[in-house]
Order: structure tokens, then C-alpha cells, then sequence
């Protein structure tokens, strides 16, 4: 087992502070829009509601999964970390690597413009301060969490708890308002038929992608106290709280307004609020986007720099980037290298065709992730387990099925953006290789070099 030197890192994280972080990449832009979506595969109000529920099901059997891993290796890294000690080091590098390239921050560049664009609607400034405004984002943020992450973790909690009153708000004023027609949930009986199935598949893709960033708050373990207990105990709490605030959502939604109206909107949640507050819904809902934008993003910077810390404490050609700041206690190469080319996918504009190769990825690696479970227990089994996944080892067969059915799916419905995701993944390897390469070299010449001193010695 490989020791991540976790020196210079503080654990400043407690409990509501590993819940927030999740809860903060989760409930992004994502329920104010998918729901539009998965209306137009499912018009049954009831299978709706169900897919949904569906959804917070599979992300809590991966939660379990991961309970168990992060009380296993409650370090910082996540994700790099399980792949690392399950399969070899190449595996931790491919994922922290398509991470450094594409899914992170890929992620930020995306949701910084769509931050961008929401404050250049709300101030009625010219479209050409979009991109400005988004790179604008990405510095502030970034700096903010580089001089320390007390700093990062307050603007967290604060966002996290705007984000979520936000949430609460609307289902309570929904509620009260009246304004809704409980004949909405009857519009469309449920046929169940081999159709039917393949439709409420495809709506869990989005599902799913909503309730992306579940497990993010173990790329914080390192930084987490008490983290073996911590991190496992909010990981399940985290994921009861979203799907409770994502069922309660979709209620409010479909009280508001028929599902046939929901397929046909692209903005459920400014519709919601234009009937529930009229003419100020608008600037409203704009206002929800950008705070729920500002909080995801920087939960992405604090996360995503941990990946490549960690990927770079192990690897001799990222090995610059994994210093700690003595000053501040942070991995300040590592947040500025993330902003940095968060900011080159943000000038470039391409950043929405990269993220749409890699969904495909995503499912592969948690298959791989999940499954070292399996064997970790082979290889560690005297290694201090705070927490075992319940159902073992039905539940983690289970979610890798899973994984690997919509690793399938994606590939049959999106054949090209998953080839193209998987070259994405695979331009790892020669990079994997040379750094290889290097670290080869380099200890061959400490070793020529100390046996020199020891011939002369004698």
C-alpha cells in the first residue's frame, strides 16, 4: 500500500462542512433544467416521480460503496486514491488525468459561463463581458481558496446553505401558493410495456447526471476530521438530502405545471417561478443560477485541485504541482494549474463538446472503482475498516451492474462521443509511460550515484 504524504494538509473540514461539499456540486444547474428533459421521455407524472426516486436509490448503493472505501483510505484524492491501491498506480494517473484534462475542468469552464451569461441577463450588460466575467469567476475563486481553505469552506457552507433555502423556498411557496392543480398527477396512466422501460433508461441518464458529485466530499478526506468515521456518515446523509429535495422539487414542478408543458419548457424552474411570483420570477430564478453556480464552482476548485495533488505527490512528471503552500496550507500549484486550464477551455470555447465525450468515462471508472472493493479486501484484509458496505457483496454487484448498463447505453445511443471519450482516456497512457520513463531514470542514476560514493568510501 503507497503512502500519500499528506503533510502541510490541515483537517479543517467537519461534518456539515463534508455534507456541503456535495451537496454544493450536486445541486447545480441541473434540477433547475433536467427535468425538462426527462419529461419528454416519461409523461406519466408517476414514473417521473419513481425515476427520480430511482435515481437517489443507485446513488445511495454507491454511497455505500463508498463508505466503505473512504473509511478504508480516508486520504486525500478520492476516487485517485481507491484506483491507485486497487489496481496500480497507472489506473490513480488515467483518472486523475481525463480529471485534470476534461471532467473537472471541463465542469468549470461550463459552469462558469453559464454563471457568466445569467449575471450579464441579470445586469443587462453587453454579451461581449461573458467570457471575462467567467474567467473573472475562476481567478477570484481560485485565489480565495489558495490563501486558505477556511476561506474556500465558508464561501461553501454560505453557498450551500443560500442554495438550499432557495430550494426549500420554492416547494414551501409552492405549497401555499395554491397556484398548482393536483389533477396534474393523473394526467397520464402508466402503460407498462418493453417502450416504457427503454424510456425510463434513458431518463435516468440525466437523472443520474443530476445527482452527479454524490461522492466528492472523499476527495476531501485528507482534510476531514475523524475522517474515517466523517466522511462515510455524510456521504449517506448528503444523498438522503438531495433526493429529498430533488423529489420535493419535481412534486413542486408537476404541482405547477402538467408534464406535457414540462417537456415543452427548456427552463422548468423559471416557469415555476413566473407563477408563483409573476413579473419578478424571472430575476429570481437568475438570481438562484448564479448564487447555485458560485457555490458549485467553487466546491470543483476545492475538489478537483485534491485529484491532481494527489495524482502529482505520486507521479515525478506532475511532481512540481504537488506542493503545499507553507504559508497557507493549501495545494496552491495544484488549484492554479486547474484555474489555469479551466481558463483555456473557457477562452477556446470548447469545453461543452469535451464533457459531452466523456459521460462514458464517468460510468467506466465507477465500475472500476466499485469493483476494487472486492479487492481491497483481498489485498488489505487486516486494515482498519470503520465502515463495511451493507449488503456486501450484493450491493456493490448490484451498482457496478448498473454502471456498466449505462456504460453500454451511452455507447449504443452516443457511439461517436463515447469513442471519442475513451481516446480521451487513453491519451493518458503515453503520458503515463514517459513519466514512467523519467522516474526509471532518475533512480538509476541515485542508485549509480550512491553506489559512486560507496566504491569510494572503500
Amino acid at each position: 500500500m503507497q503512502n500519500n504524504n499528506q503533510q502541510g494538509l490541515k483537517r479543517v473540514l467537519g461534518g456539515w462542512d463534508s455534507i456541503a461539499v456535495s451537496i454544493a456540486i450536486v445541486i447545480g444547474v441541473g434540477i433547475f433544467r433536467v427535468p425538462s428533459e426527462v419529461a419528454k421521455y416519461l409523461i406519466s407524472p408517476t414514473l417521473v416521480i419513481l425515476a427520480w426516486l430511482l435515481g437517489g436509490i443507485i446513488s445511495l448503493l454507491g454511497a455505500f460503496c463508498y463508505a466503505e472505501l473512504s473509511s478504508s483510505f480516508p486520504k486525500t484524492g478520492g476516487n485517485y486514491i481507491y484506483l491507485r491501491e486497487s489496481y496500480g498506480p497507472w489506473a490513480g494517473f488515467l483518472f486523475g488525468w481525463i480529471e485534470l484534462l476534461v471532467i473537472r475542468t471541463g465542469s468549470i469552464a461550463a459552469i462558469s459561463f453559464i454563471l457568466a451569461e445569467y449575471l450579464q441577463s441579470f445586469f443587462s450588460a453587453n454579451e461581449h463581458l461573458i467570457k471575462p466575467i467567467a474567467i473573472s469567476a475562476v481567478i477570484i475563486l481560485s485565489f480565495i481558496n489558495i490563501i486558505g481553505l477556511r476561506y474556500g469552506k465558508k464561501l461553501l457552507d454560505a453557498f450551500t446553505i443560500a442554495k438550499v433555502l432557495a430550494l426549500v423556498g420554492i416547494i414551501v411557496f409552492g405549497i401555499m401558493s395554491k397556484k398548482g392543480d393536483v389533477s396534474h398527477f393523473y394526467s397520464a396512466p402508466i402503460t407498462l410495456n418493453k417502450g416504457m422501460f427503454s424510456l425510463f433508461g434513458l431518463a435516468l441518464i440525466p437523472i443520474l447526471w443530476t445527482y452527479g458529485g454524490w461522492h466528492e466530499n472523499t476527495f476531501l478526506a485528507g482534510e476531514t476530521k475523524d475522517a474515517r468515521k466523517t466522511v462515510p456518515r455524510t456521504l449517506i446523509i448528503g444523498i438522503f438530502i438531495i433526493a429529498a429535495l430533488y423529489l420535493a422539487t419535481n412534486f413542486i414542478y408537476i404541482y405547477l405545471i402538467p408534464v406535457k408543458e414540462i417537456a415543452g419548457t427548456g427552463l422548468v424552474a423559471s416557469d415555476a417561478l413566473q407563477i408563483l411570483f409573476g413579473a419578478y420570477g424571472r430575476k429570481i430564478f437568475e438570481i438562484i443560477i448564479i448564487v447555485s453556480s458560485l457555490g458549485c464552482i467553487n466546491a470543483m476548485i476545492i475538489t478537483g485541485s485534491r485529484v491532481t495533488y494527489a495524482m502529482a505527490k505520486d507521479n515525478v512528471l506532475f511532481k512540481y504541482i504537488g506542493k503545499v503552500s507553507a504559508k497557507y496550507g493549501t495545494p496552491h500549484r495544484a488549484i492554479t494549474i486547474n484555474a489555469a486550464w479551466s481558463i483555456v477551455l473557457i477562452t477556446l470555447g470548447v469545453f461543452n463538446k469535451l464533457l459531452f465525450f466523456t459521460g462514458v468515462i464517468v460510468w467506466l471508472f465507477f465500475a472500476f472503482i466499485v469493483g476494487g472493493i472486492f479487492i481491497l479486501r483481498y489485498k488489505f484484509p487486516d486494515i482498519e475498516r470503520p465502515y463495511k458496505v451493507w449488503g456486501y457483496p450484493l450491493v456493490p454487484v448490484i451498482f457496478i451492474l448498473i454502471c456498466i448498463a449505462l456504460f453500454i447505453n451511452t455507447i449504443i445511443f452516443y457511439p461517436f462521443q463515447a469513442f471519442m471519450g475513451l481516446c480521451l482516456l487513453v491519451s493518458g497512457i503515453p503520458v503515463y509511460l514517459i513519466s514512467q520513463g523519467i522516474y526509471t531514470r532518475n533512480l538509476a542514476r541515485l542508485e549509480a550515484v550512491a553506489n559512486l560514493k560507496k566504491e569510494e568510501k572503500e
